[in-house]
């Protein structure tokens, strides 16, 4: 009886983990995730063409979400970039670990990131440090679906 519920405890741990996203695209095929996407970018004027298209099918330049920790609390991070010039264009995105909210920063190596979803300043300070282009070595190859 013991064995089956370790067995039956570590399936659903497995079915759990199996369900978390890899990237953004993955995570934008799940309820909590879309709304929250939905409601975010809809304020994002003007929307660059990129990031439309990503928008319509969620085939583009997208990261993987990563767990980041921000005033105590957990958030998953991602973005999506131009195709061909993720440095200069990207959107990065910080969603609530439950996925119900989302904050997001549109910017690039040579222009200042805008602000959307009303993020705190701690927020804006981890969006802004993602959205920043780091050393060409540590740049993180983004992955189209």
């Amino acid at each position: 009886m013991r064995m089956t519920i370790l067995a039956a405890a570590a399936l659903a741990a497995s079915a759990a983990h199996a369900e978390e996203p890899g990237f953004l695209f993955d995570a934008l095929r799940l309820p909590k995730y879309h709304m929250a996407w939905d409601r975010l970018v809809k304020d994002v004027q003007p929307t660059p063409d990129w990031l439309l298209h990503f928008m319509h099918n969620f085939d583009g330049a997208a990261g993987e979400l990563k767990a980041v920790t921000i005033d105590g609390k957990p958030f998953k991070l991602s973005y999506v970039c131009k195709p061909e010039d993720c440095a200069g264009h990207k959107f990065e995105v910080l969603f609530e670990e439950n996925g119900s909210r989302a904050f997001g920063a549109l910017g690039g190596k040579d222009e200042p990131p805008a602000f959307f979803g009303n993020p705190t300043e701690a927020q804006q300070d981890a969006l802004t440090k993602a959205i920043r282009p780091v050393a060409a070595a540590e740049t993180p190859q983004p992955k189209s679906e």
